[in-house]
């Protein structure tokens, strides 16, 4: 985990930042008495790379939980019991195959017709109806939720949390020296769109090769993947570019897992 200490002048003191307010720490460096160091960075054991993490997981899916529970009031769960069978008996052979059958995983199938679904920390996995009509094979299903665990040992959410808070931080900082309101608006966009969206894409794309990994795994056809992102491009629609937009294209997806799976040797 990347530990973010106060640095007072020269000398590095071991308070954590979890130690410190917001409204502290953001006085603290915009006067120039405190300095955020990294003090060192955990290797994420399925990314193989560094994380920069300011909240634990724990803490995390005690926070969605509330979110979780919420969501279920307020989109009905389905009536159709063999969807949501399907769901199920499809997330446990990828729970499985992830490493997480020890744990609780919950998985939810909402009566809604988009074609969504999301996973909140603590193993919160949530299917929206209208995404069984696209994934109509259970292969095609594998690949979703493979993706869904993906963002678990990703570790995506505290990630996300992680950077946005940091960009938050970054920003009131500048906010107390930059003085004009279109100078600092201008900021705010470019931390929104060259900072936080390009690494949630990134976030999206990883968790698609781990998902990959995971089907691989549990004995699911690994191409399914691919068939299932060439579905999603061919439901057309009117799509913001892929600069601006958290989820990569759905046809450059396809093509890049079917790269991944050349790569992998999994065909």
């Amino acid at each position: 985990m990347c530990e973010l200490h106060a640095a007072h002048g020269a000398e590095t003191q071991g308070n954590e930042i979890s130690a410190l307010t917001r409204r502290n720490l953001v006085r603290g460096i915009a006067s120039g008495s405190v300095l955020l160091v990294a003090a060192g960075c955990e290797t994420n054991a399925v990314t193989g790379r560094n994380q920069l993490l300011l909240i634990d997981d724990a803490q995390l899916a005690a926070l969605s939980l509330s979110a979780w529970e919420q969501t279920k009031k307020e989109t009905p769960l389905t009536k159709d019991s063999a969807a949501a069978a399907r769901v199920t008996r499809v997330g446990r052979k990828i729970q499985q195959a992830a490493g997480y059958g020890n744990q609780n995983w919950e998985f939810a199938t909402f009566e809604s017709k988009e074609a969504n679904a999301f996973v909140l920390p603590g193993g919160k996995v949530g299917v929206y109806r209208g995404l069984l009509d696209i994934a109509s094979t259970d292969d095609q299903l594998a690949a979703v939720l493979g993706h869904e665990t993906g963002h678990v040992s990703g570790r995506h959410s505290a990630e996300r949390y992680s950077q946005s808070m940091a960009a938050d931080v970054g920003m009131q900082v500048a906010g107390a020296t930059v003085k004009s309101q279109i100078a600092y608006a201008a900021l705010g966009l470019g931390v929104q769109y060259g900072v936080l969206m390009p690494f949630s894409r990134s976030q999206e794309s990883e968790a698609d090769k781990i998902g990959v990994d995971y089907m691989y795994k549990a004995g699911f056809k690994v191409n399914e993947s691919v068939a299932l992102w060439e579905k999603m491009a061919a439901q057309g629609g009117a799509r913001q570019p892929s600069f601006l937009s958290t989820h990569p294209d759905p046809a450059g997806r396809a093509q890049a897992l079917r790269e991944y799976i050349k790569m992998r040797g999994y065909a």
